[in-house]
């Protein structure tokens, strides 16, 4: 049997391996069943999807419990664990290995394989199979392949994003920022620390700011997107390159390295994780740590030269930010943390690193404490109040526009051009009738010049002229104008709900193993659709049902005074009940 193993960067649709014949395609990325049933009408072929052996909640769960295995193992002179801060970046890989394990079952032992590319996790199952896979693109073009993965990435983003991820890229431990960087001055009086690397993060750390006004916070940026917010007058900001060291602690490194060696002979006994290695999807963790060590040295000069109180961080699975509240935890400093999207399913991989977690809804607690086992006594419900009510149009003739809130589907896997072509269609064929308007809303890592080409590509020349691709940030203008909202995992569905804008996502097109659509579904938190044949029903659905109760899971009592209470320490009750 000539089967084709698709790798996640390539489609049925473009490449060499189109003009040949084949009896399977093994989708190693993620597409619906839908896009798998168009690809069998198109080339003939049965389609085999490695998403049909992933487990949604149980993949993750189950990669938790195996990076956990060597927690405390890799620490430094500090008794920070490396392995606990660079694991994170293992865990998709480590979830793909899971289903390549049972997918691997389900091949003919007969299979004449064949690849579009080398890359993990064709390499993952090459072991597997033990044979010979061949590849159109050849054993030895790994480096073509990361230059053409960078090159996409780069048609997706925009011109600051790309200079952020360049800076990330070769001056990971800011020994050229560093240099270049103007001193902070310190702050006078004593200040909570709001680490953060991206917009939507300080976003939310400002809004739970301006709850305190007399209070006094230092929004200490990884990253330059990192300082584009609307800062409140009781928030100073600093780049943490401005704290690096031009000195570094080389031996310090190379311990940590041998015992990094070491620990990589028992990690390899384990037959998942034994695949990440041979693949080497474990090599960056020695660079990770090396550049990790400067990363520590710089936040450890914030709380040597600033009069840090107590740490407020907003994304507990960024390493970067995730340093300072070991580092404050260290010095008895109150920890808080919070999220700045919907969920972080990522606490179903990892501990809490905070004393107390901040939850914005009682959907989002109930996501912690139930699906992801985080204690109860340590997730506190309390949100920012930040989102200003939006006056609906009175006719519903006047809200014109149907919103599509796009995602980075690359970034986990998924298909973006399959997601358009299948979608789009219906949604344009419901503007159309509806006398509506189709609006493509962009997440912050997607660029409106490579999703227009992925509009044309699903729709035409039509596409172009009738739908509409918007950036920047959801404004209640935007929300105001929505005839309906619809989003795949988009925490969208959120601010749309809350704002009593109807809005949808598509559970069948779901790409992550979190579980989030699911979440939504139990709070009644949007409308759930199965398939795509349900878009459909939305103008019956928006004309016989009532949207404009907002669901009480959404319902968020005021932060202020727990965040005073905490990052203050005047509730002696509270703390003693999280430590």
């Amino acid at each position: 049997m000539k089967t084709l193993l698709l790798h996640p960067d390539d489609s049925p649709r473009h490449g060499p391996w189109t003009v040949e014949k084949w009896d399977c395609i093994v989708d190693l990325g993620k597409s619906s069943k839908s896009a798998a049933d168009a690809w069998q009408q198109m080339t003939g072929a049965a389609v085999i999807r490695l998403s049909d052996f992933q487990h949604a909640i149980e993949d993750p769960r189950l990669a938790g419990k195996i990076l956990g295995r060597w927690f405390g193992k890799l620490l430094d002179r500090f008794g920070l664990d490396w392995w606990e801060l660079t694991s994170i970046f293992v865990h998709p890989d480590l979830e793909t290995a899971i289903a390549l394990l049972r997918l691997i079952r389900e091949l003919p032992r007969t299979a004449n394989l064949h690849a579009t590319r080398s890359a993990w996790p064709v390499s993952g199952l090459a072991q597997l199979v033990n044979g010979e896979i061949r590849n159109f693109r050849g054993n030895g073009r790994a480096g073509s392949d990361r230059l053409r993965r960078l090159s996409g990435a780069f048609q997706r983003l925009s011109g600051v994003q790309i200079l952020d991820i360049l800076w990330d890229k070769y001056d990971a431990d800011y020994r050229f920022r560093g240099r270049l960087a103007r001193r902070h001055q310190p702050c006078s009086k004593p200040v909570v620390l709001l680490p953060t690397a991206y917009t939507n993060v300080s976003r939310s750390a400002s809004a739970y700011a301006r709850l305190l006004p007399e209070q006094e916070f230092l929004l200490v940026a990884t990253r330059n997107s990192g300082l584009r917010f609307d800062r409140p007058v009781n928030v100073q900001t600093a780049r943490l390159e401005e704290f690096a060291a031009p000195k570094r602690d080389r031996q310090e490194w190379r311990d940590l390295e041998e015992v990094w060696t070491r620990l990589q002979e028992q990690i390899a006994e384990v037959p998942e994780m034994a695949m990440l290695q041979s693949s080497r999807a474990l090599a960056p963790i020695s660079g990770l740590i090396r550049s990790g060590l400067a990363v520590r040295d710089a936040w450890i000069h914030v709380f040597e030269r600033e009069p840090v109180t107590a740490v407020l961080c907003g994304d507990d699975s960024n390493w970067y930010t995730r340093i300072p509240v070991f580092l404050a935890r260290m010095r008895n400093l109150p920890t808080l943390d919070f999220h700045h999207g919907a969920f972080d399913g990522r606490f179903l991989l990892k501990r809490l690193s905070s004393d107390l977690y901040l939850a914005k809804n009682e959907m989002e607690k109930d996501y912690l404490v139930r699906a992801c086992g985080l204690p109860v006594e340590r997730v506190m419900v309390g949100g920012a109040n930040e989102r200003a009510p939006v006056v609906r149009e009175s006719s519903p003739g006047a809200r014109r526009n149907i919103l599509f809130f796009s995602e980075a589907f690359e970034n986990m896997s998924a298909r973006p051009e399959e997601i358009y072509r299948e979608l789009l269609p219906v949604l344009y064929q419901l503007a159309q009738q509806q006398g509506r308007r189709l609006l493509v809303k962009l997440h912050p890592f997607e660029n409106a010049a490579e999703r227009s080409r992925l509009v044309k590509a699903a729709l035409g020349a039509a596409g172009k002229q009738n739908v509409e691709i918007v950036g920047g940030a959801i404004t209640p203008g935007l929300l105001a104008s929505a005839w309906f909202g619809i989003a795949v995992e988009s925490s969208a569905v959120v601010d749309c709900v809350s704002q009593g804008v109807p809005c949808f996502h598509c559970g069948w097109l779901s790409s992550t193993s979190f579980g989030y659509t699911e979440q939504y579904a139990r709070f009644g938190v949007g409308r759930l659709l199965r398939s795509l044949e349900e878009v459909l029903e939305i103008p019956r659905l928006l004309d016989t049902q009532d949207f404009s109760t907002t669901p009480s899971g959404l319902d968020s009592p005021t932060a202020a005074e727990i965040l005073k209470r905490w990052l203050t320490r005047q509730d002696s009750e509270v703390l003693s009940e999280s430590r």
